[in-house]
């Protein structure tokens, strides 16, 4: 098993990547199925954990995992990564279809914690081990800076888990406790782990191809420094005092400041590298900067009283919001960087999925945001759920064509290379 999978290759590795993205997505549309065709013999809950978990763990984590891990060893698509990387991929990998089967099985029960508890482990092993090589690696210092944070944020998540197993294990029913425990797990996963992992690999092909930016040391600085009070986003739920929602209220202007004069000062040094190639990867990467833009207005609304039910009343809300972060900014991100850095070639059905990919991601959110709205005013419209049926039916056609796609472009590439 070791030799196995000490010979595969980074491209191998991200066409594995994809192929879960699209298990992700058939779960996702054997959810939504499951409003209008029920099944009894499937417990939806079950489906819903497993779901969200392998999404983590055998996505998002993995591919930034691959990805931060050539940056720093700068290696080849084409080449392997050392031994102990290896290793600790694949097992990270077992460990995640351990944690797709146990918890569609049995939910939160003691071989799916097992298997969760595993990916947590291993992620310790990945943070200490790749911490060492930032610090040896030829990196900008910024970059190094991006790529510390995201695995200082990673471990800290972790608490989140092992908190809410805490309170399981004796037994304290504190709804409240639990939210929390929950949301903090989510926000560092999200707001620290996957973005900080992301804008390090950003600035790092902008640093690769000498495009400098204004702001770049602000944005990291505030985004670090605020990446903790933002947590309180999450707990507008609660009444906080006075003094936590001025805190919470500076932190989301600096980091709406920061990241508009970073984009101001970006775009047109990007335009004038003409790094990014073909257009439609522009696009891409485009879509992935309004995805953000518009989560930080989020920020702003969510600070405004009138608006906060929003965050945490209405769960078709709180589910766009979580698919805005996972789906246009996170996974669009990592394909296209993936693209752009040519570890995987495009192929005439690349362009296509990614076209139904975005298409099916403004779908989704559109509808969610929809049902909330409705649902506030107590207004049911009945055709809602198939239509969330149909737009994950895209999402996992379009995952499946880009798989195809990238798979071919792996055929290409090493066909050539041969």
């Amino acid at each position: 098993m070791g030799g196995f999978f000490s010979s595969i290759t980074i491209r191998q590795w991200t066409v594995l990547g994809v192929f879960n993205l699209m298990l992700v997505a058939a779960f996702g549309l054997l959810m939504r199925s499951m409003v209008i065709f029920p099944q009894t013999w499937l417990n939806q809950k079950f489906i819903l954990h497993a779901h969200s978990h392998f999404a983590f763990s055998g996505w998002i984590s993995h591919m930034l995992m691959v990805l931060m891990t050539m940056v720093v060893l700068r290696r080849e698509p084409g080449e392997c990564l050392p031994k102990r990387y290896q290793l600790l991929l694949g097992a990270n990998m077992l460990a995640s279809y351990g944690m797709l089967f146990c918890f569609s099985w049995q939910g939160y029960g003691r071989y799916s914690i097992v298997f969760s508890t595993l990916t947590i482990l291993l992620s310790y092993v990945f943070v200490g081990m790749l911490w060492r090589a930032v610090g040896q690696a030829l990196l900008s210092p910024l970059v190094r800076k991006w790529f510390r944070a995201a695995l200082v944020f990673l471990v800290l998540s972790s608490v989140g888990t092992f908190y809410l197993a805490y309170l399981q294990a004796t037994h304290n029913v504190d709804g409240d406790k639990q939210l929390s425990a929950v949301y903090f797990f989510l926000h560092f996963q999200y707001n620290g782990w996957f973005f900080f992992a992301c804008m390090g690999l950003w600035h790092h092909w902008l640093a690769s191809h000498k495009i400098e930016v204004s702001g770049g040391t602000i944005l990291y600085r505030f985004f670090a420094w605020t990446c903790v009070p933002a947590y309180l986003l999450s707990l507008l739920w609660m009444d906080l005092p006075v003094w936590l929602y001025v805190i919470l209220g500076m932190a989301v202007v600096c980091q709406n400041v920061s990241w508009f004069y970073w984009v101001v000062g970006m775009v047109p040094g990007v335009k004038r590298g003409k790094g990014i190639q073909p257009v439609w990867l522009r696009s891409v990467l485009l879509c992935v900067l309004l995805a953000v833009c518009l989560k930080l207005l989020l920020y702003v609304m969510a600070l405004i009283p009138k608006f906060q039910p929003l965050t945490y009343s209405f769960r078709p809300i709180v589910i766009g919001y979580l698919h805005l972060v996972l789906l246009g900014i996170i996974t669009l991100f990592i394909l296209g960087f993936v693209f752009l850095n040519a570890v995987t070639r495009e192929t005439p059905l690349t362009k296509w999925a990614l076209i139904s990919f975005i298409v099916g991601i403004v779908g989704n959110e559109s509808l969610l945001l929809l049902e909330g709205l409705t649902g506030m005013q107590g207004v049911y419209i009945p055709y809602i759920p198939l239509g969330l049926a149909v737009v994950a039916l895209l999402l996992f056609l379009s995952i499946g064509l880009l798989w195809i796609s990238i798979f071919l472009g792996r055929k290409n590439v090493e066909g050539a290379a041969g």
